[in-house]
């Protein structure tokens, strides 16, 4: 599994991210990865700034939705492991996958769209 730098590294290539960067960043790199440490531990970490990224999925999808409302929607509740390398907030030891982790659970529409997701414990149960 890759460790927290390298997902930093790759979201500094992001296309998406560079959009939303901006300027010389389209082309080249978002930012560096001490400076997406930075904001992480910064930004994201405040919780009302926490809350407003959570739901930030949901503002999208209801955007989609009042441009094209389905006839009908198949949910899919899945949980999933995210390993965890040192002593990450909410990090725990999770028996089923056998490794430190958190344990977020991800609800999909039958195209395998995302439509909500919430980062858990890594103790926290499967059911």
């Amino acid at each position: 599994m890759p460790r927290s730098g390298d997902a930093q590294g790759r979201l500094c290539r992001d296309p998406a991210m560079r959009r939303v960067v901006g300027d010389r960043a389209v082309t080249g790199s978002a930012v560096s990865a001490s400076q997406m440490g930075r904001f992480e531990t910064k930004w994201l970490s405040r919780p009302e700034n926490l809350a407003a990224l959570a739901d930030l999925l949901r503002q999208w999808i209801d955007k989609v939705r009042q441009r094209r409302p389905p006839k009908t929607i198949v949910l899919d509740m899945d949980s999933s492991e995210s390993p965890t390398y040192g002593e990450q907030e909410g990090s725990a030891y999770n028996g089923h996958f056998g490794c430190m982790c958190y344990h977020p659970v991800f609800v999909f529409n039958q195209l395998g769209d995302v439509e909500r997701c919430a980062l858990r414990p890594g103790n926290v149960h499967s059911a």
